[in-house]
């Protein structure tokens, strides 16, 4: 999926967050746009909000040991809307966040959720090593400025979560225990 020639690295020309589906069985999808080629990968909402909280903090660092780059260009009225058709490549079990300082970039490493329980000790035929499906994702810094933001957004618009213990809170009420009790399971209790 990445978009490079030799020493050239092209970033998407759109890239968005956004959900489907109903409060509390909404799927949360990242969407890029190459040219006219459109590419969506499902994720987790867990997923979504880590990109809210990663990209911001990756492009404050970026510009703390960089001072010398301007700040991020973003568009006055982005088109964040996902698009169809949504035929998602496959869901994300992680994802990973970087900076490419050569081309001033934003990097997003999409590994597929089926990859990660494969053993890469051993050999997976005799030519080699069996290699995760990885989506690699340029964006400039303004585009992962919009995606973190975006994120934050389809997050928020969902359930209301517990001050106290970040679960949702449904319609009909929520339970949850105090952190007293919490504390003593590890942080995690059945219902």
């Amino acid at each position: 999926m990445a978009h490079y020639s030799d020493d050239d690295v092209f970033p998407v020309t759109r890239i968005t967050a956004g959900s489907i589906g109903d409060t509390g069985r909404r799927v949360f999808i990242i969407q890029a746009q190459y040219g006219d080629d459109l590419v969506s990968w499902v994720i987790e909402k867990g997923q979504a909000v880590a990109l809210s909280r990663a990209l911001p903090q990756l492009l404050a660092d970026v510009r703390t040991e960089y001072p010398e780059l301007g700040e991020p260009l973003v568009a006055a009225q982005p088109n964040l809307e996902l698009d169809e058709p949504l035929e998602p490549q496959f869901r994300v079990g992680s994802i990973g966040v970087g900076y490419d300082r050569i081309h001033d970039l934003v990097v997003l490493t999409l590994v597929d959720a089926d990859s990660e329980d494969l053993d890469f000790g051993v050999p997976a035929s005799a030519d080699g090593y069996e290699v995760p499906p990885e989506s690699y994702i340029y964006t400039t810094r303004g585009q992962a400025l919009l995606l973190g933001r975006q994120a934050e957004v389809v997050v928020t618009a969902g359930r209301p979560t517990c001050p106290r213990c970040g679960e949702p809170i449904d319609d009909f009420g929520h339970f949850c225990l105090p952190v007293e009790a919490r504390g003593r399971f590890g942080g995690a209790f059945l219902q």
